[in-house]
Parts: structure tokens; sequence; C-alpha cells
């Protein structure tokens, strides 16, 4: 296996250019590669970071094939990098009556978030200079108005955790009172960065930490309606991460359906007996599942690592609940077997989810949980799925009977330990026997 990976750049429309496409596959097929494993990275990274990733994986996956018997198999591994929007630090400023940082930290905070995670110069001057009016409803307004102007008009791959409708449209006021009570229990409860969701985590709520009203999750009165005395500064912030992450999943589909999809057709053409393997990390999970559902030919295994989707993506239509937006990858793209780590540990996929179904005014005992429709695969592994199975991510050496056509839930947490955490010899492993399942007869 080449080690670093070719890598295919992708730009935020899902688009690659079409010679590299063509060029990157010829490369892989001429060079008599019999299994090709297609990499997609999530939020936060960089190219830089990517190339890393994708490194550190194949070289996992490297290690392992040396201590087998793969017989004449030849593997290489390809990297997209496509642009990937930063989650803005949201620790500290907790409130005005409570300490935290300053009036002056907080809107230099502000002003790095909207550095880091707002993509549009125009946009990030305009919500710059709002900052010092966030104190009045009419600054609030301004700046919730500016954010909705960069949601997506309509999110390609759908999803069962669809855009809040209080997000798209409902009454700023009570928008900020909701994020404030979502980002307010994890700010006084040790959620930001240093406590028990780790620094990279992006900023939310632990959902377990909710309570009934009068507790520290519930209901109190920032703005008259949420989290008590909590800065507008410190909600803004959380707002700004709950839009991106909207842009995030708009661009993750597209990059998916589009590009990789187009890369996996051009692998199978030129190559039709080369087995063609996808896994992705994160917002790169949704990717990889975007690129099984589009593409018109088959992918003989999907890993997923720490997913960033909604935990009934593969779920099939029941009452109350539409088809799962990639149930076709399940039944006519991926001939093999699916593999999904998930574990309590990771914190970034159950704060997006849970802020998310907080704003979509979710009943606080689902929150984040199994039952919740905003639940991530990262946190619970792919649920509602008829003959799913449940075991656990074992150790570097361990076998597994992962069978094709069926979904595979990894329980990772006692190798797992946070959101990033997917470079471990255990993951490589299991990504590994994935891609030496056989397929079906």
């Amino acid at each position: 296996m080449r080690i670093p990976p070719d890598e295919l750049a992708v730009d935020a429309t899902g688009a690659a250019e079409p010679q590299a496409v063509v060029d990157l596959a010829k490369q892989v097929v001429g060079d008599g590669a019999t299994d090709v494993l297609v990499l997609a990275h999530g939020w936060n990274e960089t190219g830089a970071a990517a190339t890393a990733l994708y490194t550190r994986l194949a070289d996992g996956v490297a290690d392992r094939i040396a201590r087998r018997d793969v017989g004449d198999r030849v593997f290489a591994a390809l990297g997209v990098v496509w642009p990937s929007l930063r989650w803005a630090d949201a620790g500290g400023g907790r409130s005005r009556s409570g300490g935290g940082a300053s009036l002056g930290d907080d809107v230099l905070q502000l002003h790095q978030a909207i550095g880091q995670s707002v993509d549009d110069a125009a946009a990030g001057a305009e919500l710059r200079a709002l900052a010092a009016r966030l104190d009045t409803p009419g600054g609030r307004s301004e700046f919730v108005g500016i954010l909705r102007r960069r949601l997506p008009d309509a999110i390609d791959v759908a999803d069962d955790d669809a855009l809040p409708g209080p997000l798209a449209h409902g009454d700023v006021e009570e928008l900020f009172a909701a994020v404030a009570e979502a980002s307010g229990t994890a700010e006084l409860l040790g959620g930001g960065p240093g406590g028990p969701g780790g620094a990279t985590a992006p900023p939310g709520l632990f959902p377990d930490l909710l309570g009934p009203e009068g507790s520290p999750g519930g209901r109190g009165t920032a703005f008259g309606l949420g989290f008590p005395d909590l800065s507008p500064l410190v909600v803004a912030r959380h707002l700004i991460n709950l839009t991106s992450y909207y842009t995030m999943k708009d661009r993750a589909g597209k990059v998916g359906a589009g590009a990789v999809a187009r890369l996996v057709e051009e692998l199978h053409a030129l190559g039709p007996g080369v087995r063609v393997h996808l896994a992705g990390h994160s917002f790169g999970a949704r990717v990889v599942a975007a690129a099984a559902t589009a593409a018109g030919v088959p992918v003989h295994s999907l890993t997923l690592l720490q997913g960033a989707f909604s935990h009934v993506g593969f779920a099939p239509a029941a009452a109350g609940r539409p088809v799962g937006a990639f149930r076709r990858a399940l039944t006519d793209g991926v001939h093999g077997p699916v593999v999904v780590t998930h574990t309590h540990h990771d914190r970034a996929v159950t704060l997006a989810y849970a802020v998310a179904s907080r704003v979509a005014r979710q009943v606080a005992d689902a929150l984040g949980g199994p039952d919740d429709p905003y639940g991530g695969v990262g946190a619970h592994g792919a649920g509602r799925t008829p003959g799913a199975g449940v075991e656990d991510l074992a150790d570097r050496d361990a076998g597994y009977a992962f069978a094709p056509g069926r979904v595979h839930n990894l329980r990772a947490d006692d190798f797992v330990s946070n959101h990033l955490d997917i470079r471990g010899p255990e993951v490589a492993n299991a990504l590994l026997q994935a891609m030496l399942t056989p397929p079906p007869p």
C-alpha cells in the first residue's frame, strides 16, 4: 500500500477536475491494485491534517496486512480532500454574573470564531460588526439573519436529522434561548475545552446532563426564556457552529454523491475486477455513505469511523419516519459488510446532534439518545436497521465474522476515547477485515 496515499481534491460544490478523477483511477488500476481503499476526512481538517490522517490510517492497515496472509491481493489507498469548516472554540465567557471571560475576551473569541468558521469574507465582516450589538434584540435579529443566509437552501442528501425549523425561520429570541439552554449546561458542567468533552470536541451540551425544569439543564431565564445570564456572545459562537454544521452536512453529501461516486464508477470502468472499499471519519462517513448510495456500481465494503450522520440513516421506512437517506447503500450499493464504530465517549457527535435536537424542540428525555430523531451513528451505531449486529471493537489481532450485506456495529468504548481517536491498530484491524470479507456468492 502506497503511503502516503494519493489524493483527490474536491471543491465545496462536490466537484473535482474530471481529468484528475480519470488520471487517479488509471494510475491505481495501472499499478495492479486489486483492492482500492478510498478515505474521506471530516470536520476541522486542513489539507495537511487530512494527509496526516490518511497516512496514519493507511500505515495502520499496511501494518495489519503485513501480519496476515492476503494471497496475491495488492492494496492501494486514495484520500479525498474537501473543504471542511472549522468548529469555533466556544469555551469561556460563561455568564455575566458567574465569572468567566471578560466582555472584551468574549468579543475577541467571537471574532476568532467567525474567522475560523465563516468562509465568506463579506458575511464575516457583517457578523463581526454586530458583536457589539448582540445584547439588543435588533442586533441578535440581524446576526441570525446573516447566518440564515448561509444555510443551504436544500440539503441534497436528505437525512433524518433535518434542518430544524426554528434555526431556519423561527423566532430569534426563542432560538437564542434554546441554544443558550443547551450551551449553558455544557459550560457550567464542564463541557468546554478541557472538560469531559475534550478540547477537540465541538461545543454543545451533554444530553445525559439535561434535566427537568429547575435543574441545571432545565429552563432558566436567559433572554427571558433560556439559561440564566449566559452571554449572548457565547451563544452566538454556538449558533455559528450550528449553522456551520448544516453547511458541512450539505457539503459532505455533495462531495460523496458527486466526485467520490464518480471516482468509484471510474475505478470500476477501468478495472471491473478491482474491489473498491470506502471508509470515512466524522462527516467523511457521510461522504462515503452518500457515494455508496449514489454510485451506479457496487462497493465492496463501507466502514464508518465515528460517523456524523443520523443513526437511522440505513433504516427502512416506518410509521412516522421516512426511509433512511442511505438505505439504498445497504440494499443495493454495498456488496460486502458495513462496519460502524461508535462509542459514548464520542462527545463531538453527541453534542452536535443534541444541540440540533434541542433547537428542534425534541423532548429532553430523548436528547442525544437512541430514541432521539437527531441521534448520531457515531454515538449509538446504526439503529432501526434489520439484521444489524452489535459487538465490541476488539484488539488489534482479533478476528471478526463480518457478513456481506449486513451492518456490524462495533462498540468502541475500550479503544476509542474521543471523536478523533480512530488511528489505533484496533480500528485498522477492523477496517482491514471488512476489506477482506469475501463477497456474496
